[in-house]
């Protein structure tokens, strides 16, 4: 059995969606943005829970993501986001996930593969009747997507592909998360008035979708056919500000069981570099988790304003004289334990005073999702009981489930 590992409780994450459901706008729906193998909670068991719970499409940014859904059961619509090469698309049209197109070689190329794949039956005899396309527009985020200059080029390369259709438009907000109106509000009126060109010129998608979990918390009225919500998913408000729209749950708790206890006297150096030393006789207990694991790492944050640069600066310059602001800190036992010395790459050391705990002992750890080594081993619990391998590969959804999106 592992000494380090996370749990995930399925019944939050459902409960969170039967959340988000409950305030889309009439028409409009959920889909699970489930990439980065559904932020280190494990895409395969998020994705089928959350379609037990009726929930009939997902994204991911990469088409071995959509493959692997499709391997292990999920039959709704699996829309990739992220731009993808030739080579990929043979399968990525067997397994009928749903692309984003947004450059305009793509789409004469992408035609092209789907007729050698038509006129070659042993490639895949039951290959779909068309390649179904997202669209992405380009409206301030800077990244991908087709820009407002090529429109004209763009309805001319999708009459003469006769095997694909577009079946979405969408593009991405760049600021919804830091509350940003006036910038939305500009994508948004450059997306309205794009798709409306492209609809003069006889391109009609069947969906639209513009709203990521902020987006859709702030502009209701943008919801349209589908929201793209990934981080209420998660139990996460994509920033702060969002709090009291939604009530969220957490499903995910990292634990690790200590491995080394030892009682020490006062004035002991811990660690690499002995940036610490112990103020007293206490006990420092060691956990096998450390920054190769994702503990103690945290993304890069660009300062919102005046006080976020002045709390790193601060952060940075106390540390030149021993002190360390925001040192990670576990809970044992329900009290709060501070992180001594340096994180480790595998090892972490704690001070744990002189608390009564043993060796085996449970620590919570603040891991975070996204940074979480993949080989931790994910543990999944439904309506309070531990599930086993077995049952979660049969929790999927029977064979004659039907969806109106294919």
């Amino acid at each position: 059995m592992s000494e380090t590992w996370i749990e995930v409780d399925l019944d939050a994450i459902v409960g969170n969606y039967q959340e988000v459901i409950k305030h889309l706008c009439p028409g409009a729906r959920c889909m699970a943005v489930v990439k980065a193998d559904a932020y280190g909670l494990g895409a395969i068991e998020v994705a089928r829970a959350l379609e037990r719970a009726g929930c009939e499409a997902f994204a991911v940014t990469r088409v071995e993501e959509g493959l692997i859904l499709r391997e292990q059961g999920i039959r709704g619509l699996i829309l990739v986001l992220g731009p993808t090469s030739k080579e990929e698309w043979p399968k990525a049209i067997s397994a009928e996930l749903q692309l984003t197109i947004s450059s305009l070689s793509s789409i004469t190329e992408l035609d092209e593969i789907y007729s050698e794949m038509a006129l070659n039956p042993e490639l895949n005899p039951e290959i779909q009747r068309q390649v179904l396309v997202h669209l992405k527009l380009e409206t301030g985020m800077g990244r991908t997507g087709f820009q407002h200059t090529e429109m004209e080029a763009l309805a001319i390369a999708l009459a003469n592909a006769s095997h694909v259709q577009v079946a979405g438009i969408y593009t991405h907000f760049a600021r919804a998360a830091q509350r940003d109106r006036r910038y939305s509000l500009g994508q948004y009126e450059r997306f309205l008035f794009l798709t409306a060109r492209l609809e003069e010129l006889g391109i009609c998608p069947t969906w639209k979708h513009v709203c990521n979990s902020a987006a859709f918390l702030d502009y209701p009225q943008w919801h349209h056919d589908f929201v793209r919500i990934g981080t209420l998913l998660i139990g996460h408000y994509p920033g702060q500000g969002f709090g009291q729209k939604l009530t969220l749950r957490d499903p995910w708790v990292a634990k690790s069981r200590i491995v080394h206890l030892r009682t020490v006297p006062k004035g002991t150096d811990v660690g690499y570099q002995s940036i610490y030393r112990t103020k007293t006789l206490t006990q420092l207990a060691v956990l096998p988790v450390g920054y190769a694991d994702g503990f103690g790492l945290a993304p890069h944050f660009v300062p919102q304003g005046w006080v976020d640069f002045l709390k790193i600066v601060t952060k940075n310059f106390v540390a030149l004289f021993g002190i360390f602001l925001g040192q990670e800190r576990v809970e044992l036992k329900g009290r709060r334990v501070r992180v001594v010395g340096k994180i480790g790459m595998q090892l972490t050391v704690i001070d744990v005073g002189m608390q009564d705990c043993v060796l085996g002992d449970e620590v919570r750890i603040p891991l975070r999702r996204t940074v979480a080594n993949p080989r931790i081993p994910r543990r999944y619990s439904q309506a309070g009981q531990m599930l086993s391998e077995r049952t979660m590969k049969e929790g999927v959804l029977p064979a004659n489930t039907e969806y109106s999106f294919q």
